[in-house]
């Protein structure tokens, strides 16, 4: 199945801000995202406000995204630099 990468508006912010080597990067792993979700490093997310979200690690960035299955689309919630607050 094809999926659709959408990045929310806060995402493309993100993003935006970004050098340009890194936006390749993550422009890169949004691809692999598009054709398999699930491939790389991605891992559900337990915390109560990202139940059912997943996270994909790009080096020291997490692409946090949801899956709708119905509509095929990976929708990117986040992107951002790993710390101790990303999850919360």
């Amino acid at each position: 199945m094809a999926w659709t990468a959408r990045l929310s508006h806060q995402a493309q912010k993100q993003l935006a801000r970004l050098p340009q080597d890194l936006q390749a990067r993550i422009a890169r792993a949004i691809d692999e995202l598009e054709v398999d979700p699930f491939r790389g490093d991605v891992l559900a997310l337990k915390s109560k406000k990202w139940r059912g979200a997943f996270r994909k690690r790009v080096g020291r960035f997490r692409i946090i995204f949801r899956l709708n299955k119905e509509a095929g689309l990976v929708e990117i919630a986040l992107i951002e630099r790993r710390t101790e607050k990303t999850y919360r």
